[in-house]
C-alpha cells in the first residue's frame, strides 16, 4: 500500500472535531483540532520513514537544524515545533519540493540540495514547505472535502505531502483552484519568512523561474494544481515589492556548499532512488 493511501485512511479514521461554521471553512476553516493534526502527522512520518532513505551525516543534519530553526522564529503562524530530515528520494522531481507533513515534519529532498544554486533557494524552498504546515494545508483540504463531499468519511486528495507536486495525482476539480491557492498562499509567506530571516526573497523567484519547467502541452491549464510559473513569480515579486529594502546576507554559504558537494558525492546524477545509499555511512 502506498503511503499516499495510508495517509488518505488515517485521515478518514481520524474523528473531526465540533464543526465550525461552512462559511469560515471556505476561508480556511479547519474540523480538525490541532491535537489531532499533531497525531496524523506522527502516523504519516513514521510510514514515510519507512518507505524512504535516511540520509545520516552528521553535518547533514546539524546544517538543516540550524537553517530550519533561523527560518522558524520568523514563522508566526506555526503551532508545531519543526522536524527536519533529509532524504535520498526525490518525491517531486519537476521541482524538488520537500515533502510538509502536519505537526511540523519536513523531509528534504537530496535533489533539492543539489538543485539549488546557493542557500537563499535552497531556505525558501523550506521556508515554502513550512508554510505549507504552519497553514495546516493538509487537514484544511479534508475539511473542505468533507464540506463538499457531504459525507461521513471525507473525500481526501494529498498531493505531493502538503506540497506542490501533484501534476500526476488524482485530483477532483473541485479542488484544482484550492489546491493553486494553497501553493500561492505558501509563495506568499515563505518570502517575507525570508526576508524577516536576512536572506533574500527573490532568491524563491529565481529557483521557481529556473526550476518549474513549464507544462507538457498535454496538461490543460484548467486542469493542473499546480499555479502557473509566470503567475507565481508575479505574485512573489509583487510582495516582495512591499517589503522593506535591506541587505541580505547568507547564513552559511560556505557549510551549503559543502553539504552540497557532500549530496553530489552520494546522489548519482539524476538518480532519483540509489539503491546503493546506506542508512550509516561514514561521514
Amino acid at each position: 500500500m502506498s503511503v499516499l493511501r495510508i495517509a488518505v485512511l488515517i485521515l478518514a479514521g481520524l474523528a473531526l472535531t465540533a464543526q465550525e461554521p461552512v462559511g469560515l471553512a471556505g476561508k480556511g476553516g479547519n474540523f480538525f483540532s490541532l491535537e489531532k493534526d499533531a497525531a496524523l502527522g506522527r502516523q504519516l512520518a513514521a510510514e514515510f520513514r519507512k518507505r524512504t532513505t535516511p540520509i545520516d551525516k552528521p553535518t547533514v543534519q546539524n546544517y538543516l537544524d540550524r537553517l530550519g530553526k533561523r527560518l522558524a522564529a520568523h514563522v508566526p503562524d506555526a503551532t508545531f515545533p519543526f522536524t527536519f530530515s533529509a532524504i535520498a528520494e526525490d518525491l517531486c522531481p519537476t521541482i524538488h519540493e520537500p515533502a510538509a507533513l502536519p505537526g511540523g515534519y519536513v523531509f528534504v529532498p537530496a535533489a533539492l540540495f543539489i538543485a539549488a544554486q546557493d542557500e537563499a533557494e535552497f531556505a525558501g524552498m523550506l521556508a515554502h514547505a513550512m508554510e505549507h504546515i504552519a497553514q495546516r494545508r493538509v487537514t484544511r483540504q479534508a475539511t473542505q472535502s468533507q464540506l463538499v463531499s457531504h459525507a461521513s468519511t471525507p473525500l481526501i486528495f494529498i498531493g505531493g505531502w502538503g506540497g506542490g507536486c501533484s501534476e500526476e495525482q488524482s485530483i477532483p476539480l473541485a479542488f484544482v483552484t484550492q489546491q493553486r491557492s494553497y501553493e500561492m498562499e505558501a509563495d506568499f509567506l515563505a518570502v517575507q519568512v525570508m526576508a524577516r530571516a536576512g536572506l533574500d526573497p527573490k532568491a524563491l523567484v529565481r529557483y521557481i523561474q529556473r526550476v518549474q519547467v513549464r507544462r507538457a502541452r498535454t496538461v490543460s491549464k484548467a486542469y493542473s494544481p499546480v499555479p502557473d510559473r509566470d503567475h507565481r513569480v508575479a505574485n512573489m515579486l509583487w510582495v516582495i515589492e512591499k517589503l522593506q529594502t535591506v541587505d541580505y546576507a547568507a547564513f552559511a554559504p560556505d557549510e551549503f556548499a559543502a553539504v552540497q558537494q557532500k549530496m553530489r558525492r552520494l546522489i548519482p546524477v539524476n538518480s532519483h532512488t540509489p539503491p546503493s545509499l546506506m542508512r550509516k555511512t561514514p561521514e
